[in-house]
């Protein structure tokens, strides 16, 4: 059975995502893979991730949402779905939400979070928010914490700019499993940013940046959510300096997905 689909979580929890799915749709429709969506409910009770499903995609949002529609059958589903030779995308929440632990503002006492989304498909520990290391404000559903950030791709050494706004880093529990395929570069450290790992038959890919967005689609965001529109407009423009470095790293991670349908 061919895999020819490609299933977006869009449920309790889930942003806004226009900016992922059009992104998916311009760069795998052309190779006739579809964009769809998929809820808790048909991942449980309908088997919506079947073996026609090349990637499923957990998008940036809440964690703790999606474990709570999801619990363990869905959490198994899922698994089993990579398993048998799927590809887990996870960005920022996604990410969070595949790793073995959640560690989450630690030393802020209202924000702090340590869970367990019993997913457990990297082995690798999510640790966020980087806001002392990028300088912006803790995390908050506003401009604040919203920025742009240096990311390189360990296999060429090439840096790209991405969005960001609040994903982790990794802390690798099991280095023999997993590569690191692009690193955060914040001011003479370099922390994983983006993990791949094989699971099964399958692969997971997480990300802690919001590579999907471009400057075009953050402007149209940031205008409709945020009252600041000049900081806003900062974060915007320097994004759409870096467009093509931003859609580079978009392509490479795509790529990463198509190769390993191939290997």
């Amino acid at each position: 059975m061919t895999r020819n689909k490609i299933k977006i979580y869009c449920d309790e929890g889930t942003n806004d995502i226009t900016n992922l799915q059009q992104s998916l749709v311009d760069y795998f429709e052309p190779l006739g893979i579809a964009i769809e969506t998929t809820r808790a409910e048909e991942i449980i009770a309908k088997n919506s991730l079947d073996k026609q499903v090349l990637s499923f995609v957990m998008p940036g949002g809440r964690a703790s949402p999606y474990y709570a529609k999801l619990q363990e059958v869905g959490n198994q589903k899922i698994r089993d779905y990579v398993a048998e030779g799927g590809i887990y995308l996870g960005i920022c929440a996604g990410a969070y939400y595949a790793s073995q632990t959640t560690y989450f503002e630690q030393d802020i006492n209202e924000l702090a979070l340590v869970e367990k989304y019993q997913l457990n498909l990297i082995q690798a520990e999510a640790i966020g928010t980087l806001y002392k290391e990028l300088k912006i404000s803790p995390f908050s559903w506003n401009i604040d914490s919203l920025t742009t950030t240096s990311i390189r791709w360990c296999k060429d050494q090439q840096s790209h700019v991405s969005c960001y706004h609040g994903g982790p880093y990794f802390a690798i529990t099991e280095k023999q499993k997993v590569k690191v395929l692009a690193e955060y570069e914040i001011e003479n450290q370099t922390l994983p940013a983006i993990l791949h790992q094989k699971f099964g038959k399958g692969d997971v890919i997480v990300s802690g940046v919001h590579f999907e967005d471009s400057a075009k689609a953050l402007r149209r965001v940031l205008s409709v959510l945020y009252k600041d529109k000049r900081k806003a407009q900062i974060i915007a423009d320097k994004l759409a300096q870096h467009e093509d470095s931003r859609q580079a790293l978009f392509n490479k991670v795509m790529q990463n997905i198509l190769t390993t349908i191939r290997d």
